[in-house]
This record gives structure tokens, C-alpha cells and sequence, in this order.
């Protein structure tokens, strides 16, 4: 028996504070479309970046209608599938990521959005999707190759340590930002060469004086001086990989007096690239059947934020934890609170 309503966690109105912006609602139940199925989600990945952009209208590439419904991915069972539905069945463990469907309780998704794994555990969603565009933007994006030297920004976040994985597996150098001891220390465990405390080390200086030919691949998911950072020591053929700019979310862009930035770009033959994982979409299937399956072999450290977070109630909370980079790894909310 399927209850008549449940609750799910949206976005009311636009503006700065993230709390206030949002509530949550009970909405009505629905059936399955003749090719979709109803997920009951167990685990929501949390997004903050993207939680913070929608409630400032900020996302360009899609009209953000209110009210409008939160979060990305899931991991959860199958509690009803639609007439035509023959790969699926009740009961199956499955993934899914679709933006409006992670902070509720249960969510409608076609099943071809859906992804299958064994148990719907936390640390699937580090996999799917947020290992998914660290692969694919390293591979597709950055391309790269092997015997190169790679830096990773945010490198101990729930994207950063799957990117710094990749890049080391596939026969690379890889450089790591952080911001403490602790967490550069956990680079290290994940075979991380080089891994740098911004908050102690100077990272321009030790880029040219260690790294004087250069960085082949800069992965910036930070931006500012990051950014500007990674720019002035891109190698020839460089290759610097825009993932997002956490440094001015929820502020006032920064205005900079600089060279253009071909000024650093031309002599080198190098390039900025900017990524965002919905304009890959051919390649997810691949890089997620890689991922699990690295994952399933051991071969793959997935780290998830032991910070608990249960509850739609928690979303404000969680999301708050993951701007102020506190955490290490995936933060994930336990919405099933009988588990």
C-alpha cells in the first residue's frame, strides 16, 4: 500500500539565505508512467553549489520556475515500475540522478535514467554522479593522457578525491589542493604525489619552483586565485579544466584588472575549457559502469563525510556543512529514517 502523500523538500522563493528560501511540503502521490518506475530514495548526495545557484536564479541554462523542487541524486529501491518497464523490478537497488528529484522521499523517474548497483549505500553516490564528471571531464574534457602532471583543486571533496583516483590510475602525476594537514595527509592514502595545504603553503611558489615546466592539466572546481593560480602555471599544451567556481558562489562576482587571458594562453598553445556534466550526457553510462565496477573490485577509495546528516529536515544543515568546506568526501542525508 503506497501512502496517499509524501514530503519532499523545495525552493519558494529566490534569494540569499538558503534556510529561508525553502520548506517542505507534502505533495500527492503518482504512479508510474508506462516506462518509468517509483523509487523510494534512501540516500540524497548534496549538491550545495547547485542548491545555492537555484535559489539565486543563477543556474543559465535552465528556467527555474516557483516553486521548484531540490536535489540530484539518489540511491534507493524500486517500489513500482510502469507497464513497459521489463529491466527493472520491485525491489531492485538502483541510482538515479535527475535535478528536482533527491530531496524527497520518494521520486518518479524514467528507467532509462536509472542506474543499477548492488545495496543502495551511501557511497554510491560519490560514483553517480559526482565521479561521473570528474572522469568524464578529466577524459573527455582535459583529455588526458598518461605520464602527465595533474592538479586537482578541492582535492579531498567528495569530487576532488575520485579526480585525483582517475588521474593517478591512468599513469599521471597528480598534484592536490587542501585546506589542512589532515586532509592532505588523506591525499596521501589515496596515492595522491604532491598533495599542498593552501592555507600554509604558497601554492604559485611551489608550482614554479617544483612543477617549472608546468601543469599539463589543471582540474578547478574553486575558482578565484585558484584559478588564476592554475593559469599562470599551465604547461605548453596545458589544458585547464573549469568544474564549477566555489569561490564566488552566494557573493558578488569578482571584478579583476588583469591581462586578458589569452596573454597566458597563446605562447603556450594552451586553453580553458569549461564542463558541466549535462552536456556529456552520451558518456555517462560508460564512466558509471567504470566507476561502480572499479569500486566493486576495491580498486577505488570512496570517501563519505562521516558528518550525520538524516532527514529532510537536515538538507539546510547539510548543505551549509558542504559551503563552508569543512567536509571530507561525499556529503550524504539518510532520508529513510527506519533504516
Amino acid at each position: 500500500m503506497f501512502p496517499k502523500t509524501y514530503r519532499k523538500f523545495i525552493l519558494t522563493r529566490f534569494g540569499e539565505d538558503f534556510r529561508a528560501c525553502t520548506q517542505i511540503v507534502d505533495t500527492p502521490w503518482q504512479d508510474p508512467g508506462d516506462n518509468d518506475v517509483v523509487v523510494k530514495n534512501i540516500y540524497a548526495g548534496v549538491n550545495g553549489i547547485y542548491d545555492y545557484n537555484m535559489m539565486r536564479n543563477a543556474v543559465d541554462y535552465i528556467k527555474i520556475d516557483i516553486p521548484a523542487d531540490l536535489g540530484i541524486e539518489v540511491v534507493g529501491r524500486i517500489v513500482a515500475v510502469g507497464r513497459n518497464v521489463t529491466k527493472y523490478k520491485e525491489g531492485d537497488a538502483v541510482a538515479a540522478w535527475k535535478v528536482g528529484n533527491g530531496y524527497r522521499d520518494y521520486q518518479v523517474i524514467s528507467q532509462n535514467r536509472l542506474y543499477s548497483i548492488r545495496e543502495p549505500s551511501p557511497e554510491i553516490l560519490t560514483l553517480i554522479p559526482t565521479g561521473v564528471s570528474g572522469m568524464i571531464g578529466l577524459e573527455r574534457v582535459g583529455e588526458m593522457k598518461t605520464s602527465e602532471t595533474i592538479a586537482v583543486s578541492a582535492a579531498a571533496g567528495g569530487l576532488g578525491h575520485i579526480v585525483v583516483q582517475v588521474a593517478k590510475q591512468a599513469g599521471n602525476h597528480v598534484i592536490g589542493l587542501a585546506g589542512s594537514d589532515e586532509k592532505c595527509a588523506l591525499l596521501r592514502q589515496l596515492g595522491c604525489d604532491r598533495p599542498i595545504n593552501y592555507h600554509t603553503e604558497d601554492v604559485d611558489q611551489v608550482l614554479k619552483t617544483e612543477y617549472p615546466n608546468g601543469i599539463d592539466i589543471a582540474y578547478d572546481s574553486v575558482g578565484g586565485i585558484t584559478f588564476d593560480t592554475f593559469l599562470n602555471n599551465l604547461a605548453v599544451k596545458g589544458r585547464l579544466v573549469i568544474s564549477g567556481y566555489t569561490s564566488e558562489v552566494g557573493k558578488p562576482l569578482q571584478s579583476v584588472t588583469a591581462p586578458r587571458p589569452w596573454t597566458k594562453l597563446y605562447f603556450k598553445s594552451a586553453s580553458i575549457r569549461g564542463f558541466i556534466n549535462p552536456h556529456f550526457q552520451e558518456f555517462w553510462p560508460d564512466a558509471a559502469e567504470r566507476l561502480l565496477s572499479a569500486y566493486y573490485a576495491n580498486t577505488l577509495t570512496v570517501l563519505i563525510d562521516p558528518t550525520p546528516f538524516v532527514g529532510l529536515e537536515a538538507v539546510p544543515d547539510a548543505v551549509a556543512y558542504l559551503m563552508s568546506g569543512r567536509n571530507r568526501g561525499k556529503v550524504v542525508i539518510k532520508l529513510d529514517q527506519t533504516l
